[in-house]
Parts: C-alpha cells; sequence; structure tokens
C-alpha cells in the first residue's frame, strides 16, 4: 500500500501508523514494541521515495525507545500520540460498553498526557516529531510547540467542529501577538523544565 501511494505525484509524505490496536490480540499494536518498530519501518522506508511518517502509539512502557526504533529505522518524522486505551463500563449490565472491551480516549483530556511524551521524545531524537493530542485551540498548538513540537495535527476537535483548523490558526496569530513571539522559533523546545 505504501508503494502505490508513494508513487502518486498528489501525495507528499506518508504516515505509517503503526499505533492502531490490534483488537483481535487484546489492543497490542506494532509500537508497543521497539523491535516490531523497528522492523516495520525498515520494511516500508525500502518502497517508500517520499518523506515518512510514523504515528506511534502513548500506550508502551517505553515511548523513547520506540521512537529511536523509529528513526534508526529510517523515519523522516514521528507522529504522536494516538489515543490511549480506555475502558467504558455498563454498571446496569456489569460489562463493557465496547464489544471489544478497550478503546481509544482522545480529546481534550489526554493533551497534558500527550504532552508529557511529546515532550520526552523531542529531547531523545534528532527528526521532526509532530505533535497532537487534545489540541482544541491555539494555545494548545504553541504549548506542543513549547515543549519541541515542529508541527501539530488536530483530530477529535474536527468531530464537533469541522472548521476548528481555520479559528486555531487565527486564535495562534492572536495569542503570538499578546506574548509577543514573533516566529515560532522563539519558542520551539524552550520549555524551562
Amino acid at each position: 500500500m505504501a508503494e502505490i501511494f508513494s508513487a502518486m505525484a498528489e501525495v507528499a509524505m506518508l504516515e505509517l501508523n503503526i499505533s492502531c490496536p490490534n483488537v483481535k490480540k487484546g489492543g497490542a499494536c506494532p509500537a508497543q514494541d521497539v523491535g516490531h518498530t523497528s522492523r516495520l519501518v525498515r520494511r516500508v522506508k525500502k518502497v517508500v521515495g517520499k518523506p515518512l511518517i510514523v504515528k506511534l502509539s502513548p500506550n508502551t512502557a517505553d515511548i523513547v525507545g520506540v521512537a529511536r526504533a523509529a528513526e534508526e529505522a529510517g523515519a523522516d518524522a514521528i507522529s504522536l500520540v494516538n489515543t490511549f486505551l480506555g475502558l467504558a463500563v455498563d454498571l446496569e449490565k456489569r460489562k463493557p460498553v465496547f464489544a471489544n472491551t478497550l478503546a481509544g480516549l482522545s480529546g481534550p483530556a489526554i493533551k497534558p498526557l500527550a504532552l508529557k511524551l511529546v515532550w520526552e521524545v523531542c529531547r531523545q531524537v534528532r527528526i521532526p516529531v509532530i505533535g497532537m493530542g487534545g489540541i482544541s485551540s491555539g494555545r494548545d498548538v504553541l504549548d506542543y510547540i513549547l515543549v519541541g513540537a515542529a508541527a501539530v495535527q488536530i483530530g477529535t476537535v474536527n468531530f464537533c467542529e469541522p472548521g476548528a483548523a481555520v479559528r486555531i490558526i487565527g486564535e495562534i496569530e492572536i495569542e503570538m501577538d499578546k506574548l509577543q513571539i514573533k516566529n515560532l522559533s522563539e519558542i520551539r523546545g524552550k520549555l524551562q523544565a
């Protein structure tokens, strides 16, 4: 599939999402394992002639190790994070709400968790990191830039507000003016921790 899309002139780059859980294996995914990540990225990179972004899962004990494995295997950038595994229950039925028991949690609630992981990975890899998770405002974008993200993606906010990207871009400009930030490079990766 990657080879087919890589050959298309209108495709500038590819994102390899190795963070989706395999529901038949209890939610396990390739991005939870350094070795599996490395093998997958190497195989795809061999057939792709365009920049390859590798999307990682927050559901691993070693996010930095997995990110490094993706980088060493040839990833041109890393995007993180995908959803956090969660559980919802039906008290009356005494059963999980979801057929697969676990499901992905996204939206504003995961932003502090995602920011932490983006910050950790940005400090340990040389390739760009695209941050995501709970972004719904211009200020959220600037928070990701502050911890080191080269770019951001928005997702869940689009479900309730399809035009959110346009609003968020406007808010970034307003926040930058308010904080007297002339260029994002002034704050990128400058979290004083």
